[in-house]
């Protein structure tokens, strides 16, 4: 049965390669210009996605499940390993042949640490890093396309190299005629003629492994894809975006967002006023600066809190390359929060289930876990969907991730369990409240930046939470409470638990600064 299966998902992966790539036409090969690009027209781009997934279904079903197959091997979870990064090395070539919208879906599956095996995590994560650059023709005739003018009369100066490449587009330094030194982000030039095709390609191969494996849970990914594609194809939508958390977030006099040069801003083409900084990973360039890591990571902990708890409107890219560290024109640290093309409209209802659900986190109390959970859609895998929020294991769960520091051998274990239950995993992404998927990025990819900075110990961003957690949850309750002394005592009680966590953070502080010192004077001897 599952031979049969592999083998009609390659046909008819193949069979609709076809149908949808002619549907697309030639025309989708075009660019504005007339330009010809065979390799790129809809047939050859679903073809090659077709290929790669019934490749894939025949790999799995020959080496996990063909009649010489023994489950219980010893040998069994090594056959399983490799059989992984065979299908995630096809995946990473796909991404990088096709570009542009399978790219930025091969970020997304390497941002989803411990939800999907470590082999397609590792692979993919490269994504984020080494996305493939535009060539200098193509980036002017984008330019020309969307500005309605010759780029030399609007910039005088031009890097050819760029600062940075993406999926959907890259970055160049440039200076305007007024002396004005801005950051220009091009779109890749046939993304948005080849986004119809692709999404379609992905949602139309999804639900076909689906129809062929029932069993498969990652239509989620499906759906999340073609809501959030369309709108970083949206170069204006990213303006906004970026005015907008600006202003919620301007209390905040160490968070730098770029100014929108809104009369050379397209849906293509987005001009910004450049900002430089090292990467918040880049702990050489930090320390070179004399810029404190915890600092750092307590800074970016606070702003995530805010935008989670408070506003419910969050930047859900923040890989290493998009968070820059800098100091100001005082010499004060300084955080550059860049592409601000995806960001979720988190609802009150999810807010508030979202810090009940945390505060029962913090406080250990199973029975809050379960109860919330469900209201978020969990059910039954409340104690695996307590785990992937926040990156603990159960047991440091049940004995309150506030007492306990994440060891190296927890660390070990959660990527084990990952393995072992992805069907579980699978399952939660498949029913968990929609709002939650691009959290679970989120969270993630802020736990490897804590990680790069060396401060996973130091509970910063568990601490922000913490706080914004209690402001959410008193600020509901005070906005239920229909008497001056309800909301005083709300106010009171609120306090009261800020207070507490000053304590404690004091109590950290004292402990991480003792274990400065001590590093520091067996580094020195």
């Amino acid at each position: 049965m599952l031979a049969r299966s592999s083998h009609k998902l390659a046909k008819v992966g193949l069979a609709l390669g076809g149908a949808t790539g002619l549907y697309a036409g030639y025309r989708l090969a075009y660019s504005e210009e007339g330009d010809f690009d065979i390799y790129n027209i809809g047939v050859a781009r679903f073809g090659r996605a077709a290929f790669t997934v019934g490749s894939i279904g025949l790999d799995y079903k020959k080496s996990l499940f063909g009649p010489q197959v023994d489950l219980e091997s010893a040998d069994y979870e090594q056959i399983k390993s490799h059989c992984h990064q065979r299908s995630a090395d096809k995946l990473l070539k796909l991404c990088c042949d096709n570009g542009g919208c399978f790219i930025k879906v091969g970020q997304h599956i390497g941002a989803l640490d411990y939800l999907l095996p470590e082999e397609y995590v590792s692979t993919l994560k490269i994504l984020h890093h080494k996305a493939p650059a535009m060539a200098m023709h193509d980036v002017m005739a984008v330019l020309r396309e969307d500005l309605k003018t010759d780029p030399a009369q609007v910039f005088v100066e031009f890097d050819e190299e760029p600062l940075g490449t993406a999926s959907l587009a890259q970055v160049h330094r440039a200076r305007l005629k007024d002396g004005s030194e801005v950051a220009v982000k091009v779109q890749h030039r046939y993304v948005k003629n080849h986004s119809f095709v692709d999404i379609t390609t992905m949602d139309i191969l999804i639900r076909t492994v689906k129809l062929v494996f029932p069993d498969f849970e990652f239509m989620w990914l499906a759906e999340e894809m073609k809501k959030n594609l369309p709108l970083e194809l949206s170069f204006t939508e990213e303006g906004k975006n970026a005015e907008k958390i600006s202003i919620l977030l301007e209390k905040f006099s160490w968070l730098k967002i770029p100014e929108i040069h809104w009369d050379l801003t397209s849906d293509r083409v987005i001009v910004m006023e450049y900002c430089p900084g090292g990467h918040v990973n880049d702990l050489e360039y930090i320390k070179a600066n004399k810029i404190d890591p915890l600092d750092i990571s307590k800074k970016i902990g606070q702003m995530y809190a805010e935008m989670i708890f408070r506003y419910g409107y969050v930047h859900c890219d923040p890989h290493p390359g998009n968070v820059l560290v800098q100091k100001d024109d005082n010499g004060n640290p300084q955080v550059v929060l860049l592409d601000h093309g995806l960001y979720t409209q988190l609802t009150h209802d999810f807010r508030k289930n979202y810090a009940d659900f945390w505060l029962s986190i913090l406080n250990a109390d199973l029975d809050g876990i379960k109860q919330n959970a469900d209201k978020l859609g969990v059910g039954q895998l409340y104690g695996l969907f307590a785990c992937m929020v926040s990156g603990r294991s159960w047991s440091s769960i049940q004995k309150g991730i506030g007492t306990n520091e994440k060891s190296s051998a927890e660390s070990k274990e959660i990527k084990e369990n990952a393995q072992m239950y992805i069907k579980q995993i699978a399952d939660v992404l498949a029913f968990v409240n929609r709002q939650m998927i691009l959290l679970f990025k989120t969270n993630d990819l802020l736990r490897g930046i804590e990680h790069s900075l060396g401060t996973q110990n130091s509970m910063a961003s568990f601490i922000q939470m913490s706080r914004a957690c209690f402001r959410c949850l008193s600020a509901e309750e005070r906005r239920r409470s229909r008497t001056r002394w309800g909301r005083f005592q709300v106010s009171l009680c609120s306090q009261w638990h800020q207070l507490k966590i000053t304590f404690y953070q004091v109590f950290l502080w004292a402990w991480w600064s003792s274990l400065g010192r001590k590093v520091r004077a067996l580094t020195s001897s």
